[in-house]
């Protein structure tokens, strides 16, 4: 899932999501400009939490906010991406099968990458959706992003466990404005995002991204409704889970 499906979850469960927690909601998808590789920053947080509590309790929001948004254990992007009954993997890549010929019709990306995509695409329309009806999410976001001491804590807590260096963990908090569609939510920033990230990734300059944003919409509005009740049930999984740290 994108940046805001995962504080949305974390305020449902917890109430209130501390800057530190907001921290670690974003690091597994970040992990990788810090050299660290993506599966194992999805699956560090139990390992992680254990060592935050013995050498850094002032980092455990940070954990948690890791083992939130985590595979394994089994936090929201599990569910998302890995695994959710009668789904070959997670509910996202189920959704996004209809939308498949549309997405390739847009991305031009190459056949192996559409099936991914499309589950991209799904997540991206649920960014919409939190954005209309919550829409301080993506400010509180920023303020996190923001906060320098909080930062600072997360990064050396990080590099501390990881052994990755703390500025190149700084470095990719900073970047994180520019990686997601996070200051403007909108289809076509969320589009434009994408299309920048193929010609970064592939060298790849076809992607439209007025057609990207279109079907953005297009999906933000059809999924709306089967949104909730499937995110209610993920809220209530992650809170079980959470509830042995």
């Amino acid at each position: 899932m994108f940046p805001l499906v995962h504080y949305y979850v974390n305020k449902r469960i917890y109430g209130q999501v501390p800057p530190l927690m907001t921290l670690g909601g974003f690091f597994p998808d970040l992990a990788s400009g810090t050299g660290m590789e993506r599966d194992a920053a999805h699956m560090m947080g139990d390992g992680f939490h254990g060592w935050c509590k013995r050498y850094r309790p002032q980092a455990l929001p940070l954990a948690l906010g890791i083992l939130s948004h985590g595979t394994e254990p089994h936090g929201v992007d599990y569910y998302a991406d890995e695994y959710w009954p009668d789904c070959e993997h997670g509910w996202c890549f189920k959704q996004g099968e209809r939308y498949m010929d549309e997405v390739r019709d847009s991305t031009h990306l190459g056949e192996d990458y559409i099936w991914w995509k499309a589950h991209n695409f799904v997540e991206m329309s649920y960014e919409l959706i939190i954005k209309r009806d919550q829409p301080q999410t993506n400010q509180e976001l920023i303020a996190a992003l923001t906060d320098y001491r909080s930062k600072s804590i997360a990064a050396e807590a990080l590099s501390a466990y990881s052994g990755r260096n703390a500025e190149s963990i700084i470095g990719v908090y900073n970047r994180a404005l520019q990686i997601f569609a996070i200051r403007e939510v909108t289809a076509l920033a969320l589009a434009q995002k994408q299309a920048d990230s193929f010609i970064y990734r592939f060298n790849m300059h076809d992607a439209e991204p007025l057609k990207m944003a279109a079907l953005l919409e297009k999906m933000s509005r059809e999924l709306s409704d089967g949104f909730y009740p499937y995110i209610e049930q993920v809220i209530a999984l992650t809170a079980e889970m959470l509830g042995a740290y």
